[in-house]
């Protein structure tokens, strides 16, 4: 089923004061006050007000939008949508018709005529060097196996998309797998996956003998491996903020553990 977003945006509206306290123009008001212009400041403002990312997020592109909702005044039937996954047709056989006329022969030669004598061969050309070839590139994971899986983390979804670019800077060949409930990085085994949730995000991550720590947690059971296998450590994320100068270092030493 199709997803209207006119219609998403209106009932955000309309729910802003009884589900936050304040309603569209006083959270304008409010923003505008701050004094912020940075699309990530004002996002974080928000969370700090206590909404969720989403809203956070909604709020801000508004605020950018000069204070008026994106789809106002928009027909419901004109107001982009997101089309439902359908399956394609298979292609039909392609049949490729005779010729109605058969193509022409050579002219035959004529008896009364001498057979020329055959030319020379020419000298066969000296063999090129072989070409090294280039490593082939790490395979990337279908676009729609991907997205269908980063929609499960709902409100979430945005920092999935942020981690996985952040993993992608550290390690740029690493293999990206969609499971049934997480990502996978590296392969054949991995040394992170990233577990797809609407509360949360759970990255696994193969570290060894590293300590743990309030932030850096003891991999659980199913994280990463295998039946009763876990990666050694594991990351809970709900904010942006948590992808800092660390993580990007917890990244490096996984990768560089699977020599990714």
């Amino acid at each position: 089923m199709a997803t209207d977003f006119g219609e998403k945006e209106r009932l955000f509206i309309d729910g802003l004061k009884e589900n936050t306290g304040r309603d569209l123009d006083e959270w304008m008001q409010a923003i505008t006050g701050a004094g912020l212009t940075q699309r990530n400041d004002i996002i974080d403002w928000l969370r700090h007000k206590g909404l969720m990312f989403s809203k956070a997020s909604w709020l801000e592109r508004i605020h950018h939008n000069g204070g008026k909702p994106i789809y106002a005044g928009v027909p419901r039937e004109a107001a982009p949508r997101r089309p439902a996954r359908r399956r394609e047709p298979l292609p039909s056989a392609i049949v490729i018709p005779f010729p109605a006329n058969p193509v022409p022969g050579p002219a035959p030669v004529s008896a009364s005529a001498p057979t020329p004598a055959p030319a020379p061969a020419a000298p066969a050309p000296a063999p090129s060097p072989p070409i090294a070839a280039s490593p082939p590139a790490p395979p990337l994971a279908p676009a729609g196996d991907l997205d269908a899986l980063l929609a499960k983390a709902k409100a979430y979804r945005p920092l999935a998309q942020h981690v996985l670019a952040k993993i992608r800077q550290v390690s740029p060949a690493a293999i990206i797998t969609p499971r049934d409930s997480a990502v996978a990085i590296g392969a054949p085994l991995p040394f992170a996956l990233l577990g797809i949730s609407g509360k949360e995000l759970r990255l696994h991550l193969s570290l060894g003998d590293h300590p743990f720590d309030e932030a850096v947690k003891k991999g659980q059971a199913g994280g990463g491996l295998g039946k009763g296998e876990a990666l050694s450590h594991m990351l809970v994320l709900t904010d942006a903020r948590q992808i800092d100068a660390r993580f990007m270092d917890l990244i490096a030493r996984a990768a560089a553990r699977a020599g990714s």
